[in-house]
């Protein structure tokens, strides 16, 4: 027995045991550990689809206030965005509050009686407005889930055939511009919350209760701001890459994608942006109007008290406040016409870039007639309308300030008391 034992264990020698004062550690190879981290970054595929994609995960501390306020009633099912019940729970809470607000801010104007009768009238019409705005965005946001859900989804779709063709995209000036968005909103809405309190020397609760309704319609115009951007991000970098494969005017030069590569990603965008368009028409409508209005009450106070009454008598901790509440207002108004201009030319800009491309290609191979295909990019034009009656663009700015003072202008003609 003891034999077999022996001639078991001498199968499988004894592992030479190093001494405590030796080193015991393997040489550190810089070549080797080089290759190892180089290999590993080769195998960690960047994800563009689900909760941890580029995209959702620089925008996600923006997402998570959204979605306090009923306004991203969505979840991931796998890699995929879709309509989520259990976050239609806020939205239903805070329509709730909201009615609850009004009817308390309502109550409180009752019982407040101004130095000037048309303070009153102006208040109220704000505060209606802005409630009625701000139930619309909710409601419109529990019926449009799935719309928006699809835009979302061809968006990812977008990014991930990009990378696919070798032009990944990088989300850290996205990240770096939410965390600003939302560091600047933070501020100004404090701002607004510390000088109102002691302008009107109201109650933090009160204060905070007045401005959700305020907040909740600058959530949503920051949504739409958010969209658009994004969309409009990728028309550039679509426009960059078609710039980059354009046939040389001499000699040839093969391209890493291909014309009809490119005009497919294109309609790709261009038919979840025109989506976009159409979903928010009506929305895009009463922003601007909802914004116009405050923007206009705000100055003629500002006016009022500044110019028009006795600077011994002038209330500076309530124009302060209106300043505040006129900058918040203003940087949406501005948020918005910058969206979309740059996302209509970003997306319109492409037709010119192709019909280059067919000219090119023309001179080099006369007879061939491709470019008929892309003549019908010079009439398929990106627009944002509002509810129809006009498009959103940095010129509508002009056309809304000229309005704006007209109305200024009519109110300052209204006796001050």
């Amino acid at each position: 027995m003891m034999k077999s034992i022996r001639k078991e264990l001498a199968r499988y020698p004894a592992k030479r045991v190093l001494p405590l004062t030796k080193p015991r550690l393997k040489p550190f190879d810089v070549e080797t550990t080089f290759a190892e981290v180089t290999l590993a970054r080769k195998e960690h595929t960047r994800k563009y689809h689900g909760p941890d994609s580029l995209l959702y995960s620089a925008i996600y501390p923006v997402v998570c206030v959204m979605k306090v306020f009923g306004l991203a009633p969505y979840d991931f099912t796998g890699d995929e965005i879709t309509p989520s019940n259990a976050c239609l729970i806020f939205s239903f809470v805070f329509i709730g509050i909201y009615c609850h607000i009004i009817y308390i801010v309502y109550k409180r104007f009752l019982n407040v009686r101004r130095d000037k009768a048309i303070l009153s009238v102006v208040e109220t019409t704000k505060v209606t407005v802005n409630y009625l705005v701000a139930m619309h965005d909710l409601i419109f946001t529990i019926f449009t889930r799935k719309t928006f859900s699809r835009i979302w989804n061809a968006q990812q779709d977008f990014d991930e055939r990009l990378s696919q063709l070798g032009y990944p995209r990088k989300e850290t000036k996205i990240k770096i511009a939410a965390w600003i968005l939302l560091a600047s909103q933070i501020v100004i809405w404090t701002a607004v919350n510390q000088s109102g309190m002691f302008a009107f020397e109201e109650t933090w609760t009160f204060n905070v209760s007045y401005m959700c309704t305020y907040i909740g319609t600058a959530t949503a115009v920051y949504k739409f701001f958010g969209m658009a951007s994004f969309l409009g991000l990728r028309f550039h970098q679509l426009n960059q890459i078609a710039k980059e494969n354009l046939p040389p005017r001499v000699g040839y030069k093969s391209s890493n994608v291909s014309r009809q590569t490119i005009q497919d990603l294109h309609n790709d965008l261009m038919l979840s942006s025109e989506t976009l368009g159409s979903l928010y028409s009506w929305s895009l409508l009463f922003w601007l109007g909802n914004l116009s209005i405050h923007s206009v009450s705000n100055l003629y106070f500002i006016i009022d008290w500044v110019i028009l009454t006795p600077w011994t008598n002038i209330a500076w901790p309530l124009i302060i406040n209106m300043w505040c509440w006129l900058i918040g207002f203003i940087t949406q108004l501005l948020a918005l016409h910058i969206a979309c201009d740059y996302t209509i030319n970003e997306a319109n800009f492409m037709g010119a870039i192709l019909i280059e491309w067919d000219a090119r290609t023309i001179q080099k191979f006369p007879y061939k007639d491709s470019f008929r295909t892309s003549l019908y990019l010079l009439n398929r034009r990106l627009r944002f309308s509002a509810g129809g009656l006009f498009d959103i663009k940095l010129s509508l700015l002009c056309s809304i300030a000229h309005v704006m003072s007209t109305y200024l202008i009519i109110l300052l003609q209204f006796p001050s008391s």
